[in-house]
């Protein structure tokens, strides 16, 4: 039994607490804050691997305690356990720092504002002080400049995933500071595009920063619903937009509690169902709801990265929020109301609203912690298939993440295999843009790596035509390099490793590609994957049932398929 190293401790520790990126950048805008600045500049270099920078003109940090800030466990925010359940700042427990120097090369130039002339930089390389002298005189403040992100951590960069991903998820980040502090200024710059400066704001015109941040830039209809309401000393103030579409890809949707952005699937599916007599059916918008709950009836310790957060009366915080906004709706009914004939007048008016959001029309939640499990699609989201002599509706629910269960006018049951249904859309797609189409691909920001054997190589231009683009490193190890847009949403290993593996183990022409691939994915016996309900019924629009059943995809109840399925 032997005790490890610190410095391995620490870059154990820094994989807890800092995931990615935005993990990072979200801990250093808590500190800026805490600390009283009123003027924040960020700039982020190729997603955050080069540079991520936060300039602040906060309380800063004596020259003497700047090493003390790197430290595990250093902390001002609190003395005693008592301490932790009576908050009002974001960190408290003194981890982030010290996992951010574990994993980086760091530079922190720091003045305090009680006193200038007692300011100093220190630098910092994987855990590794390298320099630590005064600097007196300069502006109250602290910079901190991070390079080269896990440089001493290669197997964290397997984790990270395509460029957009990254980049949406530090915009989440930002946008949450910049929506919860309106009285700070916040300069951000992204790579050599020019800054975004958002100037405070007072409480009065709180509802244009929202609209900044929460609404796209095009949008519309920039009207806001405005919700508020009180008990038992909890609060809410929320904004929810009149612009509505359909799906979740691109949707502004904060949740916070005292200043904090979390995630609460509870919460959210709560505020969805409410605002059904405001959204058209099948659709919903953009929405900012702010929690204020006593301290001591929250606790933000859950996870690492406190974006889970534990409500000692949840049963009050989950009422209150849908009773605000039944409240809202039923005392403005004649803003709200959109009579469901309105919506489309022929079932070609719908179909064309399907297409528009054809490009990519999947959301997931297979990299979300709080993933729905059962989810059952209500009775008025029957979906009418084309494809054969009079279109038949069917009802649909779910039995697990991956299979759903369906039953059509004539009491025919089947089961749908949503995974199966998804790599149909995937050929289907691609075999119209036969042969490869770059614009039709995402780079991954980090290739992703798979161990294969020599038969591949014969593949790789096949594979390449299907929006996979895959490099030979050595004998054994390929890269993953492109995929096929489709995939945006989904985790890359997860659905394509048992794929690849599959096409690795098969003998495949070009010709019989499809085909063959569409065989092997019954085969597959993939445990975690999730297509949204609106997912599913775009994809069932685009095929007969005739195909579908052909393809897989459906399933009668009385094949021996199911056995393989569900034993």
């Amino acid at each position: 039994m032997n005790l490890l190293p610190e410095h391995l401790i620490d870059q154990i520790k820094a994989g807890e607490v800092i995931e990615r990126p935005a993990s990072l950048v979200k801990e250093l805008l808590e500190n800026s804050l805490d600390a009283g600045s009123t003027n924040i500049k960020v700039t982020i270099i190729e997603n955050g691997l080069d540079l991520i920078s936060i300039e602040d003109n906060g309380d800063g940090i004596l020259f003497e305690d700047l090493p003390y800030a790197f430290c595990r466990h250093a902390t001002s925010k609190i003395e005693r356990f008592e301490d932790i359940y009576n908050l009002y700042s974001y960190g408290f427990r003194g981890e982030a720092l010290a996992s951010m120097a574990a994993i980086s090369r760091i530079t922190c130039t720091s003045t305090p504002k009680s006193n200038p002339e007692d300011g100093g930089k220190i630098v910092i390389h994987g855990a590794k002080e390298m320099s630590h002298t005064p600097i007196p005189g300069k502006k109250n403040g602290t910079s901190i400049f991070i390079k080269d992100l896990f440089f001493n951590t290669p197997a964290r960069l397997k984790f990270i995933k395509s460029k957009t991903s990254e980049k949406n998820a530090m915009k989440r980040i930002i946008n949450a500071f910049i929506l919860t502090n309106p009285k700070t200024q916040f300069s951000i710059k992204w790579d050599d595009k020019d800054k975004q400066i958002f100037k405070p704001v007072t409480e009065e015109n709180l509802q244009d920063r929202i609209k900044q941040i929460i609404l796209p830039k095009n949008a519309s209809n920039k009207d806001l619903y405005e919700f508020t309401g009180e008990y038992e000393g909890h609060s809410v103030h929320g904004f929810a937009s009149a612009l509505t579409s359909k799906g979740n890809a691109g949707k502004g949707q904060y949740l916070f509690v005292n200043g904090r952005l979390f995630t609460d699937r509870q919460i959210h599916q709560s505020i969805l169902r409410t605002m059904e007599k405001a959204w058209p059916f099948g659709e919903t918008g953009h929405y900012c709801v702010m929690l204020d709950v006593p301290p001591t009836q929250v606790d933000v310790n859950v996870h690492p990265n406190k974006t889970q957060v534990k409500f000692f009366k949840s049963n009050v915080v989950f009422s209150l929020v849908s009773a605000s906004i039944k409240k809202f709706i039923d005392e403005n009914t004649e803003i709200v109301a959109k009579p469901q004939e309105e919506l489309f007048t022929s079932t070609e008016q719908r179909d064309q609203g399907l297409q528009m959001f054809s490009n990519n029309p999947f959301t997931t939640y297979s990299s979300q912690p709080h993933r729905p499990s059962s989810m059952n699609f209500d009775r008025s989201k029957s979906v009418e298939l084309p494809g054969s002599e009079e279109n038949k509706s069917i009802q649909l629910n779910r039995i697990n993440d991956r299979y759903l269960f369906l039953q059509d006018e004539n009491s025919n049951k089947s089961i749908v295999d949503s995974f199966s249904l998804f790599i149909n859309y995937w050929m289907k797609d691609w075999s119209v843009r036969y042969p490869y189409v770059e614009s039709y691909t995402t780079p991954l920001l980090i290739s992703e790596p798979f161990l294969l054997d020599e038969k591949i190589s014969s593949k790789l231009d096949l594979l390449k035509n299907s929006g996979l683009e895959i490099d030979k490193l050595d004998e054994q190890t390929y890269a993953l390099r492109t995929i096929p847009n489709c995939f945006d949403s989904f985790n890359v290993r997860e659905v394509l490793g048992d794929i690849l593996l599959s096409i690795n183990n098969e003998n495949i022409e070009i010709e019989t590609f499809r085909e063959n691939m569409l065989e092997l994915i019954s085969t597959i016996k993939l445990k975690d994957f999730f297509l949204s309900d609106y997912s599913i019924i775009h994809i069932l629009k685009e095929y007969s049932m005739i195909e579908a059943l052909e393809s897989k995809s459906i399933i009668n109840l009385d094949d021996k398929i199911l056995e393989k399925i569900f034993r």
